[in-house]
């Protein structure tokens, strides 16, 4: 398989999953609409809410990079911009990636 053909079934890959994922922030924002702070706490310190969470900020962010990496490389001319965008978008996603589950570890073991 080529790297075309895997970047392309990655991303129909990471589509998918976010299909559920994002009935699942559905589901939590009808749930939490009008509740105060502690109800929203109590609500992401349950397990599966916190799994839920991060799978879909992992999953989205990932989902955002390929996509973002498949237009710098369509669109941008190769050279030093190109490198420029591409390690800009690999560390502004990992960092994505680092605060989502730092928020997330914190509210839900944190005080």
């Amino acid at each position: 398989m080529s790297a075309g053909a895997k970047d392309w079934l990655r991303q129909r890959v990471l589509a998918v999953l976010l299909i559920p994922l994002c009935g699942w922030l559905l589901w939590a924002g009808v749930t939490l609409a009008g509740a105060d702070h502690a109800s929203a706490l109590a609500f992401f310190r349950q397990p599966l809410n916190s799994i839920a969470a991060v799978l879909l900020a992992v999953t989205a962010l990932y989902h955002t990079q390929a996509g973002v990496m498949t237009m710098i490389e369509d669109y941008v001319p190769a050279g030093g911009l190109s490198r420029l965008l591409s390690v800009l978008t690999h560390v502004g996603c990992g960092a994505g990636v680092v605060v989502v589950i730092w928020v997330v570890a914190n509210t839900h073991f944190g005080a």
